[in-house]
């Protein structure tokens, strides 16, 4: 199982062009062609030797991510966890152009973010009879409807985005579905309505449950996969929790705050914000003055980290002590 936080998605390396000047030219064009992949499918098209690759994988010119799915090892080495996760998804996709991307391998496709699923997972649908369940991989029945509306011509094949969120949600729990259908509401990639229509597809049947709490629990106001968790263990407080707030004194506005609990309690998220360099520095000031003016107006001010989102417990009780001290 695993946590991506949004800096965990983004890498300068990450985003480097993938190394394929050592290969044979024919399997660098390929690679070219596929983000760094090179798959046994598209070798016989270009005449290529399959013994051409298996000297590149001796060489560590090419990585096998699975039995036929290969990519440069450059590219594979300048790849964070998320991104890894995205070509091996890629690969299968490539390899086998009847499949559609689904569940969590369909959330990182579209872009949303990942939260407690199994990334040594991929889930895909497919025309065929009966489901198959190999070694990180489950193929799915695909709905008519699903294989109708695969992703694009130009890209890899991949379920719409209310089934991938719902699906996830049904398949890895409550947490995993909330923390992408808040991404996907955010960015008006779906509606709730299309959310609640995915409760029917036949995938969630097992876990519908956990779907519908999910797409319930949603809240389009959520800005970051880590204030999403945040509004999840502040609702267990039992307290009053309102969403992006806007606060003023005397003064005027002091500010929009992520969470307001109770009347006078005001969570703040903090990800992975910088202060280095003179922006940095003018940024905390911002920062620290605005604190400054909420604690004068009587509010109590949390602010909450990757590290505290570990131990809910922990911020639960903070909670709690500056509500009575509220």
């Amino acid at each position: 199982m695993t946590n991506h936080s949004p800096a965990a998605n983004h890498s300068p390396a990450a985003s480097s062009r993938p190394a394929t000047a050592m290969l044979a030219p024919s399997l660098a064009r390929l690679a070219r062609e596929n983000d760094g992949l090179v798959v046994r499918a598209h070798l016989a098209a270009r005449h290529i030797s399959p013994a051409v690759a298996r000297a590149a994988v001796r060489a560590k010119q090419l990585h096998r991510i699975r039995p036929g799915v290969l990519v440069t090892t450059g590219r594979w080495a300048a790849a964070n966890g998320h991104e890894r996760y995205v070509l091996t998804v890629k690969g299968l996709l490539l390899a086998h152009p009847e499949w559609v991307a689904s569940h969590h391998a369909a959330l990182a496709l579209h872009g949303l973010p990942l939260h407690d699923v199994d990334t040594d997972l991929v889930d895909v649908v497919a025309p065929m009879k009966a489901s198959k369940i190999r070694s990180g991989l489950h193929v799915h029945v695909a709905t008519a409807e699903q294989l109708e509306h695969a992703g694009a011509a130009d890209g890899p094949r991949v379920v719409p985005v209310a089934d991938a969120c719902v699906l996830t949600a049904a398949a890895s729990g409550f947490e995993a579905g909330v923390v992408a259908m808040d991404a996907a509401l955010k960015r008006r990639l779906v509606t709730r309505e299309a959310l609640r229509a995915a409760l029917a597809l036949p995938g969630v049947r097992y876990g519908i449950g956990s779907a519908r709490a999910a797409i319930e629990a949603a809240d389009p106001s959520a800005e970051s996969p880590g204030e999403t968790l945040t509004r999840l263990i502040l609702q267990r407080s039992g307290a009053m929790v309102r969403s992006q707030v806007w606060i003023e004194d005397g003064e005027g506005t002091i500010g929009r705050v992520d969470f307001l609990v109770g009347d006078r309690v005001v969570d703040e998220f903090d990800g992975a914000v910088k202060y280095e360099g003179a922006e940095g520095k003018l940024e905390l000031m911002r920062e620290k003055k605005r604190e400054e003016r909420l604690r004068d107006a009587g509010y109590r001010v949390i602010r909450v980290t990757w590290a505290d989102l570990r131990h809910p417990e922990r911020l639960l009780a903070r909670v709690g002590r500056e509500l009575a001290a509220a």
